[in-house]
Formats: C-alpha cells, sequence, structure tokens
C-alpha cells in the first residue's frame, strides 16, 4: 500500500492538517493569551501557505516540455520549495522567536491552560499521521538507499519538504507539552516564552538547511556519488564499451537526473555498429536506473579526452 503514496497525495495530507493547526490553534492562543499557542498558530499559518507553494510547485512542474523549456519544468518545484523554505524561515521560526522573547521579558498570564495542552496533544496526532505519510513515501521511494541517504541527498524536494514539515509540526507540538507542563507544574510563565523561543529557532535551522539543499539543486549540483557509479557500471556492462571517460550529471527536477557519458568504445566499429552500442546504453542505464530519464552519450578515445 506504501509504494502508491504519491507526492500530491502528501502534499494535500499537509495542506489539509496545516489548516485544522491554523483553525484550532487561533482560537485557543486567543482564549489562553499563551505564546507557545501563538507560536503553534503561526506554524499552522505558515506551514498552510507552505504546503500551498508545494502543491503549486508540483503541478506547475508536471507541465509538458515546449520549444522553450525543451526539458520540461521539472526543476521548477526546487524554486517553490525555495520559496516555501523562505516562508518557514521568517513566517514560523521569527516570528516564533519573537513573540517567545518578549513573553520570557514581560511574561503575560496564561488562562485556560488544560485547553491549550488538549489541543497540542490532538495536533501532535493528526501532525503525527501526517509525518508517517510523508515517511512512507520517502522511505518506498528507491530501495538501494535509505530514507535518511534520501532526506539528506536526493531531489525529491516536495517530498522532503512535506516531511521535514510535518516532523517539525509533530516536534512544536511535543515541545509545546513541554513547556505547558513545566509551567503547570510551577506556574512560571517564563516557560512558555522558551516553550515558544525553542520552535523558533528549531524551525530557523531547519528551514535554513533546506533553503542550503535547494541552492544546490536550482544551481545545478551532480547526483549521488553512488548513483554516479551504478551509472558507469551500467554503461560499462554493454558489449562494446571499453571504459566510462567521463559522466557529467544534474537534477532535471524531482527524482529527475540528466546523464552526459563520454565512451571509449573498441577499435574497428562501423557507423552502425557504434549507434547500436550507444542505444543499448542508454536502454540499459534506464532500465537500471529510472529516474535518469535524459541521456546523452558521446564517443571520445583517451587521447581526445
Amino acid at each position: 500500500m506504501s509504494k502508491n503514496i504519491s507526492d500530491t497525495r502528501v502534499v494535500v495530507s499537509s495542506l489539509l492538517v496545516s489548516a485544522a493547526d491554523v483553525v484550532l490553534n487561533v482560537l485557543v492562543a486567543m482564549l489562553t493569551g499563551s505564546a507557545v499557542m501563538l507560536s503553534q498558530s503561526l506554524q499552522g499559518l505558515s506551514d498552510f501557505t507552505t504546503s500551498a507553494i508545494l502543491y503549486k510547485g508540483t503541478k506547475q512542474s508536471r507541465r509538458t516540455a515546449n520549444d522553450k523549456y525543451q526539458f520540461g519544468f521539472g526543476r521548477e518545484v526546487f524554486f517553490w520549495v525555495l520559496m516555501s523554505s523562505v516562508v518557514m524561515f521568517i513566517g514560523t521560526g521569527g516570528l516564533s522567536l519573537y513573540f517567545g522573547y518578549h513573553q520570557i521579558i514581560t511574561p503575560e498570564p496564561v488562562h485556560h491552560i488544560w485547553a491549550a495542552l488538549a489541543t497540542l496533544f490532538i495536533s501532535l496526532i493528526y501532525n503525527s499521521f501526517a509525518f508517517w505519510l510523508s515517511f512512507r513515501r520517502l522511505s518506498t521511494l528507491d530501495a538501494t538507499r535509505s530514507w535518511w541517504q534520501l532526506l539528506v541527498s536526493s531531489s525529491i524536494a516536495e517530498t522532503k519538504a512535506t516531511f521535514i514539515i510535518n516532523f517539525l509540526a509533530a516536534l512544536a507540538s511535543v515541545l509545546g507539552l513541554i513547556a505547558f507542563g513545566l509551567f503547570a507544574l510551577t506556574g512560571n510563565a517564563q516557560f512558555d516564552g522558551w516553550g515558544s523561543v525553542i520552535i523558533g529557532i528549531t524551525m530557523m535551522i531547519t528551514a535554513a538547511l533546506l533553503i542550503q539543499d535547494m541552492r544546490g539543486l536550482l544551481v545545478g549540483k551532480a547526483v549521488d556519488i553512488k548513483i554516479r557509479q551504478r551509472i558507469i557500471d551500467a554503461a560499462q556492462s554493454v558489449p562494446g564499451v571499453i571504459t566510462v571517460l567521463d559522466l557529467r550529471t544534474m537534477y532535471l527536477g524531482s527524482g529527475k537526473k540528466f546523464a552526459i557519458l563520454e565512451l571509449h568504445l573498441q577499435d574497428g566499429l562501423v557507423t552502425d555498429q557504434i549507434e547500436a552500442i550507444t542505444d543499448t546504453v542508454k536502454q540499459v542505464v534506464q532500465t537500471n536506473i529510472p529516474e535518469v530519464h535524459h541521456i546523452q552519450v558521446e564517443v571520445e578515445s583517451p587521447e581526445a579526452t
């Protein structure tokens, strides 16, 4: 069943959960006057905006290639994930840090603490479900790599972003419960502010890491070294190929890769044989590494490189 979880389903689930977060936490923040609940409201609003941006980016990236964009629009999803990360950094992290700081410096009374605790517990449940969904999607994308390797080095940008959003939302609920638990035990409203500050710092650090990741994908970083080796091994398995002299790679979109191979072939081949070998190389590489959507094969000699 997990193999049928699509990127759209993951993003839409995150969008719905974020919408519920906004409505519920805004009401409780107004009722309690809590900085943590205000932080939760800001996070819900930020996550809703982020998920909406990701949904738009996912749809935009699937448009058909044309004369102006001959490799398609796959890389557009990187731009939208970058925009969503900026929203996360400023909207959730920055504002949570700001309001938490003021609650620490000048503590305001917090009312109806049990309503806040109940809301945080409910939020933890449905954010955990959204996180589980994105985790299942991420962990089944590539059987050759772990979910952690995919999170760090893959180009599945929208799934990575929703995974991070849902994880942080669940983590924020846990931190909020801890902050309110300490407040309930001590009566010190500064714990409410510290909870908001910690949530804000966590969001800002994570958003900054995601921004750096998207920057690399937009600039055109090469694919993971293990995948490059798989491409080389697949090409060199074709009869007539002596070695791969050079390999250049780049991400063309979410899970889509572009490869340029320079091959050294056996001597004495005629044109038809060379064409047959290059076609076979393309077929074998795409069979072994299906995410390589575009392959360009060039025949060179070692002396020419």
